[in-house]
């Protein structure tokens, strides 16, 4: 069995148990290899690899000793069978809509004679012992090339929130296993440029941004080399907003939540999840207000039966929540669950993050322990066994961070911290009692405990830990399993102890299976990020270090990173800012009490990049970070009086919480109050709509102490879109806390363009009679207009043959959608369909669509009619244009196809069986077109063909392509597609499933004679093949689908055919072009079976003498199933033969043999008795003129 073609990374935090012997190279010593950013504009990059040696470790194969390598900040292999070799990542941001490639400038290598590698064992599962698994060698050991052939290569380009970014690997070992030579390249320079436009993950290209989220800021850094290069990123000082979407009946029980989080600076705001919907619309609603507001944290707040879970690659998964921009497996927020099926279970849930956050225990010594607990199993992630790996995580990074003891719970008896025997889950529980800040698992696991040690949902709800809640980070399977029941994670999220919150602060829990590489490899990374906040005070939240960690992974396993990515789930608050050390009060000053009015206020604080937020009445009035000691708040102008909430809060520090009084100042103050817009002259609802005359009332308060004598404002704008009338209002004495409103007091005209929703800033200036004071307020007012775009089109065909399409010939219905995508109405619609295509008529006059209100759609019925002579496949472009009142207009175009063009050929592997196509497709008339990628239109198409290609030239067919032709199926498509390794080896799509094959081997080069199968479409051929290589997958038939292809010797399936009533498919391990023709069996009549299957038109031309004339001569019945009459009408006499031919060319029958036969009507019979179904062809010469022509025989 197989998997992805892919090469997958991890760093190693340090030496594995069994990597013993070291390999220098350059001999300069042990150092870190790594990888450095020479230069970048993000147009180009330059990036350099160095590397100083590497370790092996010598193991038993069947083949002999080999060595198993590893080195330092790399990754390794999980291609089954194939060499065992390090690869190294990182990541670049690269330009909006650009391809990028990468070119080697510079190499340098030292090569190592007479090596065996090791194989890699794959991508396990955690079900599986690793070391109980033995050493395969595949395909690639056979081939006389270095493995794997690049040295470095590009991942499709990904959207991480702000930036398309592209993952660079670097592979600095090649192995040719023929020869036995180890390349190893010491020094590589590669560079990376644009070339050319992209369509995978874009952004628009003129995205820019000013600002970035401070969470997001330090995962940038660490993420992305080139990052950090120029200052134009400057992180903004705020901590993200929140979105917290709960079940109803919880919504109170959050509230002191959201209190908590707004006076420490997050925006929160709630929704109840019966508003939204289901899924698919969570996920939409999502993605929305991340649009909108921006999004940095989701807390969803209920059980999977209160708040649905997505779906991720067919698995549960909270994660596909976060992936709102790119079509990829980065998160681009953190999404937390809060696990409930009760109030109760909801109010410990907060009680535990406000008592973590707010009023951490005085006792100490918990702060600094540190809990680990493995299996004896593996190797896995840095060829580490489990227990290895943790220990490294404990002694080397934790250790030397702010931790000064590990807990070693380790299967066997390992050493060190570690007990003999097996640790049991009293060992454990006593541990967790005594306070750990942190727990890492990795090991084996279940729905409801962790395999080692046995600890359970019982054990947890024992717990007693009270106050001393540790964060989890788990590898183990199926721990996070929520929504088949109450799961490990919930357990621990939920224990309570004498009515107080006991278990876990947070946990991070698999909701599937997971493997044994990639979140071995996350873990590290997470871990990594947690010991790194130290030296500079970066907070850090418990959401942002799990996600980083898995951004990191994907960039090291690519998809076999994804699958954990999208099932590791956070349950608890993913903005919680996690402790690792013993919190430190916080010195801070501040003024007691503020003035109304005022904007700013100065605090000092000891804590570098402290957070300080000033807040009022659940509303954030200002929030500053303490650079260099101090720290401004500025805000607008203070306009009530009370008391406000003023907390600051740094990493690993208790928070320092207090009030701060807001007082108003001596004499008057006068502020904006409100504003009541008067449209009646326009469409009177209240809001400012473009086109429209405005009477605008205003109100003004005065907060100050004393009365406003003779107060007049004036009113001013700096948008281009509002043309002022009259200016000025008299407000006359205003007394002290009392407001004044002058109604319909200042007027202004809204021009035709102004856009919908923008913001239109207004200042009001107020003075008192004197002149004395001048006191400034603004506020804003938005705009609403209309916005006409194409929003789709239908083709109703009803009165013709009903396919849904323009077929040459028909007239159709073509319904056309337009949409007032702005909010305000658009008035007397006229809408335009126009072509300039000579094949294309549109009947009729503009239509008229009536006003249309903002936000709904309109549809328009245009009569289009095409030519009967409109080649098959033509494409059409079609403009449609609207007007309506007060100049509002738009424009846009679209495009059909005419028919069906009969083919198209993907060829993504430079596959030979391309050329070899076309000629078939030459000889039997057949037009097609040929593409190298996924730019054409599969739905412009009788039929695809798809070229996968045989090792080592295959391509491994991407989920989402897979995706795009099941949907092509599924609207009664036909795909012939073959590939070496697409059926067993490589992982399986959607699409794969519709084949009905079922991928049973790899192969082993073994493949000779190819015939068809007995009673198939292929029934009587035989092929030697030829093609670049005999290792193909072994294939079956799965229930109603046909053998019609098999190897000989061995006996084993390489070609399938299947169809139902929708659509119809080949698939084929073997290369088309590697079929050797002989007499009877050649490659043309092959694909002349493929399209009469598929019911595509084509001409047997093989066999004419002359070109084709019509004649008058019939066929009839034609599909027949007995006897088939040939009626030939001549206007004089001719010599005449005709003849029956197969689709070999054999002669099956004469019926005339230059025969004189007389002017008038002449029958011929033709019994098809003992003749087997197919394809046949009748060959008729008269004189010197020939014709061919088809007979189809059905038994």
């Amino acid at each position: 069995m197989k998997r992805f073609l892919s090469l997958v990374l991890m760093i190693a935090a340090f030496l594995s148990l069994n990597a013993t012997d070291w390999i220098e190279l350059k001999n300069e010593g042990q150092a870190s290899e790594n990888i450095k950013l020479v230069s970048s504009d993000v147009n180009t990059s330059m990036v350099h690899f160095s590397m100083n040696g590497f370790w092996k470790n010598d193991v038993e194969t069947s083949r002999g000793t080999a060595w198993l390598i590893s080195a330092e900040n790399s990754g390794s292999n999980l291609k089954l069978g194939a060499p065992n070799l390090p690869v190294f990542a990182t990541s670049l941001i690269i330009p909006n809509q650009a391809n990028m490639q990468m070119k080697i400038v510079s190499s340098q290598y030292e090569e190592f004679q007479d090596v065996l590698i090791a194989p890699s064992k794959g991508n396990l599962v955690r079900t599986v012992d690793p070391s109980s698994i033995p050493y395969e060698f595949g395909k690639q050991y056979s081939v006389d090339l270095y493995y794997p052939g690049e040295v470095g290569n590009l991942r499709e380009p990904y959207i991480v929130r702000d930036f398309r970014a592209q993952t660079v690997l670097i592979y600095p070992m090649q192995y040719n296993p023929i020869s036995k030579t180890l390349r190893v390249y010491y020094d590589i320079t590669v560079e990376i440029t644009e070339s050319g436009t992209s369509t995978i993950n874009t952004l628009p290209s003129d995205y820019q941004i000013d600002q970035v989220e401070s969470t997001f800021h330090n995962i940038y850094s660490r993420q992305l080399l080139n990052y950090n290069l120029t200052s134009r990123y400057d992180p903004v000082g705020e901590v993200g907003n929140m979105l917290i979407i709960s079940h109803g009946d919880f919504m109170d029980e959050v509230q002191p939540l959201i209190d908590w989080k707004i006076k420490t600076g997050t925006p929160v705001e709630i929704v109840d999840v019966a508003t939204i919907g289901g899924a698919s619309d969570i996920k939409q609603y999502i993605a929305n207000y991340f649009t909108d507001n921006g999004l940095t944290f989701v807390l969803l707040v209920g059980d999977a039966p209160q708040v649905p879970t997505s779906n991720a690659g067919g698995w549960d998964s909270d994660v596909d929540y976060s992936y709102v921009a790119g079509n990829d497996h980065y998160p681009d927020l953190f999404v937390g669950r809060f696990s409930a099926e009760t109030e109760a279970q909801v109010v410990t849930q907060v009680t535990r993050v406000l008592d973590y956050e707010q009023n951490p225990i005085t006792d100490t010594a918990w702060y600094s322990k540190a809990v680990g607990i493995a299996s004896d199993q593996g190797p896995g992630d840095d060829n580490e066994y489990d227990y290895v790996h943790i220990r490294n995580i404990g002694d080397n990074k934790l250790i030397p961070f702010t931790y000064n003891y590990a807990y070693e719970f380790f299967d066997g008896s390992q050493g060190g911290n570690d007990a003999d025997n097996n640790p049991t889950s009293t060992m454990v529980g006593d541990a967790i009692n005594s306070g750990a800040t942190i727990i890492n698992y990795t090991g084996h696991g279940s729905q409801v405990s962790w395999s080692t040690s046995g600890f359970s949902n019982s054990n947890v709800n024992s717990l007693t830990n009270n106050g001393k809640l540790p964060f989890i980070f788990s590898v183990a399977c199926v721990n996070g399993n929520f929504v088949a029941g109450t799961c490990f994670a919930e357990a621990w999220l939920r224990a309570e102890n004498n009515g107080e919150p006991a278990g876990a602060i947070a946990t991070l829990m698999s909701t599937i299976n997971q493997s044994w590489n990639p979140p071995m490899r996350g873990q590290d990374e997470m871990n990594d990020i947690l010991s790194e906040a130290y030296s500079d005070n970066i907070k850090r939240t418990f959401g942002g270090i799990s996600m980083n960690g898995c951004m990191n992974m994907n960039d090291v396993y690519g998809t076999a990173g994804e699958e954990m990515t999208d099932t590791w789930t956070i349950f608890g608050d993913p903005s919680l800012e996690i402790r690792t050390a013993v919190p430190q009060d916080l010195t801070v000053t501040h003024p007691a009490s503020v003035i109304l009015g005022s904007t700013t206020m100065s605090i000092t604080c000891d804590a570098e990049g402290a957070f300080a937020t000033f807040s009022m009445n659940g509303e954030i009035i200002g929030s500053a970070i303490v650079e260099g000691g101090s720290a401004t708040l500025t805000y607008e102008g203070l306009t009530n009086l009370g008391t406000a909430d003023f907390v600051v809060t740094s990493f690993n520090y208790r928070p320092y919480i207090s009030t701060i009084e807001i007082i108003p100042a001596e004499g008057p103050y006068i502020v904006y109050a409100t504003n009541i817009i008067n449209d009646i002259a326009g469409n009177n609802d209240g809001l400012m709509d473009y086109s429209e005359n405005i009477l605008l009332t205003v109100g003004l308060t005065n907060v100050g102490l004393e009365e406003a004598v003779g107060v007049t404002a004036t009113l001013t704008t700096t948008s281009e879109y509002i043309e002022l009338v009259s200016t000025e209002a008299d407000y006359g004495n205003i007394a002290a806390n009392d407001t004044v409103i002058v109604v319909d007091g200042f007027e202004f005209n809204v021009t035709d363009d102004i856009p919908d929703l923008i913001i239109a800033n207004f200042q009001i200036s107020a003075q008192d009679e004197n002149g004395n004071e001048i006191w400034e307020s603004s506020f804003m007012l938005t705009g609403h207009a209309p916005s006409l775009v194409f929003s789709g089109f239908a083709i109703d065909d009803s009165d013709g043959n009903s396919n849904g399409r323009i077929d040459p010939g028909e007239t159709v219905e073509i319904a056309v959608d337009i949409s007032n995508d702005g909010t305000s109405e658009a008035y007397n619609v006229m809408s335009e369909l126009q072509s300039s295509s000579e094949y294309i008529e549109i009947n009729g006059d503009p239509q008229s669509l009536g006003n249309i209100p903002g936000n709904e759609i309109e549809q328009v019925i245009f009569s289009v009619s095409a030519a009967s002579d409109t080649p098959e496949g033509t494409s059409v472009t079609f403009e449609i244009n609207m007007i309506a009142d007060h100049g509002i207009s738009g424009t846009d175009d679209f495009i059909a196809v005419i028919g069906l063009k009969s083919i198209l050929i993907i060829d993504l592997a430079n596959s030979n069986s391309t050329s070899s196509i076309e000629s078939c497709l030459d000889m039997l008339q057949v037009e097609r077109d040929v593409v190298i990628d996924w730019s054409a239109d599969i739905n412009n198409y009788q039929s695809v063909f798809v070229l996968l290609g045989i090792y080592p030239d295959n391509y491994v067919l991407e989920n989402a392509e897979g995706d795009l032709l099941a949907t092509y199926l599924e609207n009664g498509g036909r795909i012939y597609m073959e590939g070496g390794d697409t059926w067993a080896y490589d992982n399986q799509t959607s699409v794969h499933e519709l084949f009905n094959i079922e991928g049973i081997a790899d192969g082993a080069g073994d493949l000779g004679t190819i015939v068809g199968e007995s009673g198939s479409i292929m029934h009587s051929f035989e092929f030697e093949y030829n093609g670049i290589n005999s290792y193909i997958d072994q294939i079956a038939p799965k229930s109603n689908s046909l053998l019609i292809f098999k190897n000989t010797e061995p006996e084993y399936g390489t070609g399938v055919s299947f169809e139902n009533e929708v659509y119809k498919t080949i698939g084929t391990s073997f290369e088309f072009a590697g079929l050797v023709d002989q007499e009877g069996s050649t490659k043309d009549e092959v694909m002349a079976e493929i399209l009469f299957f598929f019911g595509i038109n084509y001409m047997w031309t093989d066999i004419d003498d002359n070109p084709i004339t019509d004649l008058n001569v019939i066929a009839y019945p034609n599909p027949t199933n007995e006897n088939v009459t040939i009626q030939l009408s001549l206007d004089k006499s001719y010599e005449v033969s005709l003849s029956i031919f197969d689709l070999t060319g054999r002669k099956i029958t004469d019926l005339s043999n230059e025969e004189k036969i007389i002017g008038g009507s002449h029958n011929y019979y033709w019994n098809t008795t003992g003749v087997d179904s197919g394809i046949y062809f009748y060959k008729l010469n008269i004189g010197s003129t020939s014709v061919v022509r088809k007979i189809i025989v059905t038994k």
